[in-house]
């Protein structure tokens, strides 16, 4: 990773602990198909750690997860419920509504990119062969803004998706910065707020590239697999996958990596609205970072070697910082430092 590289976790590096994982997984071989040990020690650590029994598969991309999944819930003829900014939404090319062969993501509006149980007992969806059917409720946890849902924000809108019979899917890829954010448990988070099932994301938090998807009402996951294999995403030696995810939990390095994740992104925008004034334009409770920059700002961190995404091109573009497990103290105090020297 660039000392300045700010655009993404996914930028980072791995974790030295998950690339000896696998390394060690190199040197033997395994039953295929996710039924190998690995797979099976992973999922016993996912029990332990949600406090339930559950299902658990191991994929490669968070965009797997989310299309395989809400595919299998919502089929043809479905309306997927979902924030406007939302990852499914934006990021993955139509991945839903194609491997569902017919549904629909519906965008909702909402404050810093979270939608409320409000907006979902405000829909209107009479029963009608000529409409799309109401299917399921996704949320990003953390979100597309670097919020994250609290556990009465959650509830709430599991109990309102109760009350419609809809599951409610969650989007994890950065699960474990919210659990550290709110210092709330994995159970808290999920299965007691109403969450049917989850997304679990490693790969941002210190994978070299897998997810796991874990479902909590057992019964959606009945035909699942198969779902994976006629999808192309079955992987053979799904113990380099599992590999990884035993390693991202062991010792708690999930959530290590998460909270220092958060900890230079607090540490960013406190520098940066005490430097130089740039608050903020969400609030900072993941590991993402949301500031107006003026043109001439952008362009010193620019060439001085920061690297971002510009979210904008407004006059004063929305700079997007984002860090990661393996983002230094240095690298933060660089960043203020070169803008606070033209300020």
């Amino acid at each position: 990773m660039m000392s300045h590289d700010f655009r993404s976790d996914n930028s980072a590096p791995p974790s030295p602990e998950i690339v000896q994982a696998v390394l060690a997984a190199s040197t033997v071989g395994f039953s295929p198909y996710a039924n190998d040990t690995i797979t099976g020690r992973v999922r016993e650590r996912l029990g332990e750690l949600f406090e339930r029994e559950v299902d658990i598969f191991p994929v490669i991309s968070g965009t797997a997860g989310n299309a395989l999944v809400l595919s299998m819930v919502a089929r043809a003829f479905g309306k997927i419920f979902c924030h406007a900014d939302s990852h499914i939404m934006i990021d993955e090319c139509g991945a839903v509504e194609f491997f569902s062969h017919g549904s629909r993501l519906v965008p909702l509006p909402g404050e810093v990119g979270k939608i409320t149980a409000g907006e979902i007992a405000a829909l209107d969806e009479p029963e009608d062969v000529h409409r799309l059917r109401p299917a399921a409720i996704s949320v990003s946890q953390a979100t597309e803004r670097g919020t994250v849902y609290s556990v009465d924000e959650l509830k709430a809108l599991g109990a309102s998706a109760g009350q419609r019979g809809l599951p409610l899917h969650m989007d994890g890829t950065r699960f474990p910065n919210a659990m550290a954010s709110l210092k709330a448990s994995a159970a808290a988070l999920t299965w007691q707020s109403g969450v049917d099932v989850l997304c679990l994301g490693a790969t941002k938090g210190g994978a070299i590239g897998a997810e796991a998807v874990v479902f909590f009402d057992r019964t959606l996951a009945r035909d699942f697999g198969r779902q994976v294999k006629r999808g192309g995403h079955m992987v053979s030696k799904a113990w380099f996958l599992s590999a990884q995810l035993e390693a991202y939990l062991q010792n708690d390095l999930w959530l290590r990596n998460a909270v220092h994740g958060n900890l230079m992104a607090r540490n960013l925008a406190d520098g940066l609205a005490s430097a130089v004034g740039l608050a903020p334009e969400f609030p900072v409770e993941a590991n993402m970072v949301f500031v107006r920059m003026s043109e001439s700002q952008v362009q010193r961190l620019e060439a001085a070697g920061f690297v971002f995404y510009r979210w904008d091109n407004q006059e004063r573009p929305l700079v997007r910082l984002v860090t990661s497990h393996a983002t230094s103290r240095g690298a933060v105090e660089a960043l203020v430092d070169t803008l606070r020297a033209a300020h």
